[in-house]
């Protein structure tokens, strides 16, 4: 591992307790403050006040780094340039985490700044009490111990899960068409509320395919890069190459990733939202 990833990598394995105690917290209070920014979409007090412990963290000690979160948008570095950008999004989950459900989680991405390749990424889920990280090329982990995608081999005996985006208005008929055809071929569709906990128990073998439509690359950045260094496979709905700014992703355990390709071929077109 490179040194400059290395450190990043262990000091924000330790800082991001740091953050789940807060959020932990903020959780148990029954005056949480939370406002629309959009039709379905929500901010809380808890992600703002996150990201910002994030955001001053990165400073103070990577002040050469970039960054991209959800909320606050795009920072430049404030000392120099490292090549390195860091993709945010400090309450993954935030549907849930405002109506009281434990499913939500931190996730931290690690990008080259010319390329958007994600490099490392860790994901902090406070209230499931556990965590995920990789670097590229390095494997997976859950905690300590290394993990890796499931090994099923056809459709009926495949578990998937999905999301839908907050303009599922627009795309209500596609995303209708996808699930029922999915839905007809597996043992059936989950869906937690938070892409990165899809993705992370994707890479963990409890789920065998993702597929999620109007995703954003804070949504992607950390959870795409543990699935592929657990050995799955992405790409986009229409089978492009994974892009963390891409509308669409299309995640598996890589053996039923083109039979996927055909089946969402087959059934809309090649625009997706």
């Amino acid at each position: 591992m490179h040194s400059d990833i290395k450190s990043r990598y262990i000091h924000f394995l330790n800082f991001l307790p740091t953050v789940e105690s807060f959020l932990i917290d903020k959780h148990s209070q029954a005056n949480l403050s939370v406002e629309e920014k959009g039709l379905y979409n929500l901010v809380t007090e808890a992600d703002l006040g996150a990201e910002l412990l994030i955001q001053k963290e990165i400073q103070t000690f990577f002040p050469g780094d970039g960054i991209l979160a959800e909320e606050g948008g795009a920072i430049e570095p404030t000392l120099g340039n490292s090549g390195y950008k860091w993709v945010v999004d400090p309450v993954d989950g935030t549907t849930n985490f405002a109506h009281g459900l434990p499913l939500y989680g931190i996730s931290l991405g690690l990008v080259e700044s010319e390329n958007n390749l994600p490099i490392m990424g860790m994901v902090f889920f406070p209230e499931l009490k556990t965590y995920y990280h990789a670097v590229r090329g390095e494997g997976a982990y859950r905690e300590k111990k290394q993990i890796f995608v499931s090994k099923t081999k056809t459709m009926k005996d495949s578990l998937f899960v999905t999301g839908f985006p907050y303009d599922r208005n627009q795309s209500l008929d596609a995303l209708l068409v996808y699930y029922k055809s999915i839905l007809q071929k597996s043992r059936g569709i989950r869906r937690t509320g938070a892409a990165t906990l899809d993705l992370c128990w994707l890479a963990e073998g409890k789920f065998d395919g993702y597929y999620e439509m109007g995703l954003k690359p804070w949504d992607v950045a950390a959870g795409g890069l543990i699935v592929q260094e657990a050995g799955g496979r992405l790409s986009t709905m229409d089978g492009n190459n994974f892009d963390i700014f891409a509308p669409s992703l299309l995640a598996s355990n890589n053996i039923l990733h083109d039979f996927l390709l055909i089946e969402f071929q087959e059934q809309v077109n090649r625009v997706v939202y």
